[in-house]
């Protein structure tokens, strides 16, 4: 079949000069996608899950290999505090672009949030490697020597984080965390200060705030920080700890046993509380409840006494809270 020359030149140069009309009948330009994708991180930002997966959603409809896409839907699963989910998403987008920190660094801190600490550590410092002044991967490596309570070292990566993002938030409350364990209260209140004048309803600056009161035996100030605390959010269970621990101090043990009960109910109601730390036991085998555990640390860290404790639990095995076989 002959070709007429002007419209086969036609052909020839709208496929050179006009990319995006193709683009635009048959999928969506890179342009296009990357302002998606820019959309979609501003809803994820302000929270607006719904939103961004969509976007997301929509974008991978066109190109299943747009490894940000895929990597923002496993953030909004790890918001939404699906771990698992995100976990699956975090390595497909790592399958794609094995040296991007931000996907290492998002399941690092995925794997943290399950207990599995030591895989947590490798691909922190995976995308500490790549981008060493990635300031989401040195609060990682924070928390994980945090958990293992060697503050000394954590203070190093929350020192590194704020001298990229001074104002971050999690370092400066976790440089408050740090300075508690190590029992410098007033360094660690400063730090909360901090923290506060950013957000003054940031949850965990008003429970350190109160767990600072709580070590200096302030206890009507550590309830006040608690109280606060739960007021942003009522199932705070470090809240409601805290509180508890402070009604035992104060030799409120009726008050104490009630929130312990409260503690229960909302672990029981939401057993990703307990799965973090604890993959390897379930409910039914646990000799010990968990807050029975909290009150011999407590005893442990000083914070309460010989004769407290044993009050307490004799108070609370005549309530038949704790039984007795």
């Amino acid at each position: 079949m002959k070709i007429s020359c002007p419209y086969f030149w036609f052909g020839f140069l709208g496929l050179i000069l006009f990319p995006g009309l193709i683009g635009g009948v048959y999928g969506l330009s890179e342009n296009e996608k990357d302002q998606m994708y820019f959309d979609a991180e501003s809803y994820f930002r302000n929270g607006n899950f719904t939103q961004a997966m969509q976007l997301y959603d929509d974008i991978l409809a066109v190109d299943p290999d747009y490894s940000d896409a895929i990597g923002g839907k496993g953030a909004v699963f790890h918001r939404m505090g699906d771990f698992y989910t995100a976990l699956e998403y975090y390595d497909k987008a790592i399958a794609l672009n094995s040296t991007n920190p931000y996907f290492l660094s998002d399941k690092g801190i995925a794997l943290l949030a399950i207990g599995l600490d030591s895989q947590a550590e490798k691909y922190l410092n995976e995308a500490l490697d790549i981008f060493p002044t990635h300031v989401d991967a040195l609060n990682g490596i924070a928390n994980i020597h945090s958990l293992q309570r060697n503050y000394e070292k954590e203070l190093v990566y929350r020192v590194s984080a704020l001298i990229v993002e001074p104002h971050n938030q999690e370092a400066l409350v976790g440089m408050g965390n740090a300075h508690l364990g190590l029992k410098d209260y007033d360094s660690a209140m400063l730090f909360y200060d901090k923290a506060m004048s950013i957000n003054p309803q940031n949850v965990n600056v008003l429970i350190g705030k109160g767990n600072v009161f709580l070590k200096i035996k302030d206890y009507d100030n550590a309830l006040l920080q608690y109280d606060r605390a739960l007021f942003v959010d009522p199932s705070n269970v470090n809240a409601l700890q805290g509180k508890s621990q402070a009604y035992v101090s104060l030799g409120k043990n009726e008050m104490a046993a009630e929130i312990f009960q409260q503690i229960e109910i909302i672990k029981n109601a939401d057993p990703q509380i307990d799965k973090i730390r604890n993959d390897m036991s379930t409910i039914e085998t646990k000799k010990i409840p968990d807050w029975i555990k909290d009150v011999f640390e407590w005893f442990s860290d000083g914070l309460i006494s010989e004769d407290e404790v044993i009050q307490g639990l004799k108070f609370l095995i005549q309530r038949d809270i704790i039984k007795i076989d």
